[in-house]
């Protein structure tokens, strides 16, 4: 399997010309063979839209007719991408969306949409003002990944998400890949041992954690560019269950990057010599934490 990291710089509001962007690199990777293509949070719209999140919003199925009609490739070719999500009862997400283009049909289908859950609101955030939160957290099966599970930013600092994935599942076996977009500006810079972020040096560490605690492999997908005061960091990476580090993509700049990957083999040599047992504890995490909000609620 071949996947493709797009960590690009999406111009903020600028929707048409990011739409554009997107179908150029869809029909590239769709001729080249790629199996999977992912691009970051938001990817379509731009972050800090505040009072434009409104005028940019579209339905999920406004923005696949918007990404009908790439010229077709020899086999299928699958695409995650973040927008701002228009819902029927015209209320604001930020989405992200998994959707597959198949040889002979110019339309993509959708596969799987998750609504960010946890939106920041703190410091330099200020989601939640501006759009709402997710109400779902679910695992799905990709076409080519599996069973695979799909949050965006903020979702990934809160381990109770990544641990509900990983036990969605029949007989609570759940994801085995876990992608994770975001958008994440620049805070802390450390000269000490080569350049690098605080915030960056958090995500590789999280990265790693699920990866190794929950038997994963990581896809990773950050933005770059700059919108106001805020640089993104970009960083992207895949990350194998054995923690370490198959991809890894710049600091700043952008940059589209490809690795052939057998997923099959890894969860299989990393499962076998480090087996699972993550179900076997949910009806106890259920009961405390019903136990835990009639205590807090009544």
């Amino acid at each position: 399997m071949k996947i493709t990291l797009a960590q690009i710089a999406p111009g903020l509001g600028r929707v048409e010309e990011n739409l554009a962007r997107h179908r150029e690199l869809i029909a590239a990777a769709w001729a080249e063979g790629v199996d999977l293509l992912v691009f970051p949070e938001l990817s379509v719209t731009g972050y800090l839209l505040r009072d434009d999140t409104a005028r940019v919003a579209r339905s999920t199925e406004q923005l696949i007719g918007e990404l009908r009609g790439i010229a077709p490739g020899d086999k299928p070719l699958d695409v995650v991408l973040g927008f701002i999500e228009l819902s029927a009862g015209r209320q604001c997400y930020n989405a992200a969306v998994y959707l597959r283009y198949e040889p002979g049909q110019a339309t993509p289908v959708l596969v799987h949409r998750h609504r960010k859950v946890h939106l920041p609101t703190y410091g330099m955030f200020d989601e939640r003002r501006y759009v709402n939160p997710g109400q779902r957290l679910a695992a799905f099966d990709s076409p080519v990944l599996g069973r695979a599970g799909l949050l965006v930013c903020e979702d990934l600092w809160h381990p109770a998400t990544v641990y509900t994935l990983s036990v969605d599942g029949p007989g609570f076996e759940g994801m085995g890949v876990l992608l994770g977009i975001a958008n994440s500006p620049a805070r802390g810079v450390d000269n000490t041992e080569g350049f690098t972020t605080a915030n960056l040096e958090t995500w590789r560490r999280l990265n790693r954690l699920y990866a190794e605690i929950f038997g994963v492999l990581v896809v990773h997908v950050q933005r770059v560019g700059v919108e106001d005061q805020y640089i993104f960091t970009g960083g992207s990476e895949i990350v194998t269950p054995s923690g370490d580090t198959l991809l890894a993509a710049p600091l700043f700049d952008e940059a589209i990057l490809s690795v052939e990957i057998d997923t099959e083999l890894w969860l299989r040599a990393h499962r076998a010599s480090s087996p699972r047992a993550l179900g076997e504890s949910v009806h106890v995490v259920r009961r405390e934490l019903e136990r835990i909000g009639s205590e807090v609620y009544r």
